[in-house]
């Protein structure tokens, strides 16, 4: 695999694969990053990630996956477009510095882009929540629906991306959707007089729930 970009996001990933038994190759045009990846075996090559002649040298036609987490956007582009022409098979999972880069690479077809901040800024919304009493289990819920909401309304917006009026009208009517759902979780809180949600015990041992909030379906 290679992953593209050893920034601050580009590390995390090259460092969870590495804890996990995995060597990427790494493309980047910083010359110490390139040189701490040599000492601890990396494979790595020092140019724009975004040229075709880089791609090749570092394996891509015969590489299974590509990580995208170089920070121009252009060059980002480029590289997507590249390896559609270039090389059809290999997967590409990517970062988003904002949203106007994950519609840009959306558009292009890519169906795993993550913006850079988004789960970040969930979780210290959780931590938040938690501090000021909400129990874990439902600040998870919380932060899971608001995911789901916000993830939902990009999709939606997404073909109108480029066109500012319309773009703003579909931004109004989910803000004003956002407002429904909190509204509707105000009156569920007051309904239970503001006790929050307990956790539910995991039907057995083998089957806790899992990180991002969904449950195992229930034995048969």
């Amino acid at each position: 695999m290679i992953i593209a970009g050893f920034g601050r996001f580009g590390q995390i990933v090259g460092r969870l694969l590495f804890a996990s038994g995995i060597k990427a190759t790494v493309l980047d045009h910083d010359a110490d990053a390139i040189e701490a990846m040599r000492r601890f075996g990396f494979r790595v090559f020092y140019g724009d990630a975004s040229r075709l002649d880089l791609l090749q040298a570092a394996g891509a036609a015969h590489a299974k996956l590509l990580v995208l987490a170089i920070d121009d956007a252009p060059a980002a582009a480029r590289l997507v477009d590249l390896v559609r022409v270039h090389f059809p098979h290999l997967h590409v999972v990517a970062r988003a510095r904002n949203v106007s880069q994950w519609v840009a690479l959306r558009r292009r077809g890519l169906r795993a882009v993550e913006r850079e901040t988004f789960e970040s800024a969930l979780r210290i919304g959780r931590h938040a929540l938690e501090h000021l009493g909400v129990a874990p289990y439902e600040a998870r819920e919380r932060a899971d629906r608001f995911r789901r909401h916000n993830v939902t309304v990009l999709e939606e917006m997404m073909p109108l991306f480029g066109d500012e009026a319309r773009w703003l009208s579909a931004a109004r009517a989910g803000r004003q959707q956002l407002e429904k759902q909190f509204t509707e979780d105000k009156l569920a809180l007051d309904r239970s007089h503001g006790a929050w949600a307990v956790e539910p015990a995991a039907p057995d041992d083998r089957q806790p729930a899992v990180e991002d909030g969904s449950r195992p379906p229930p034995q048969t």
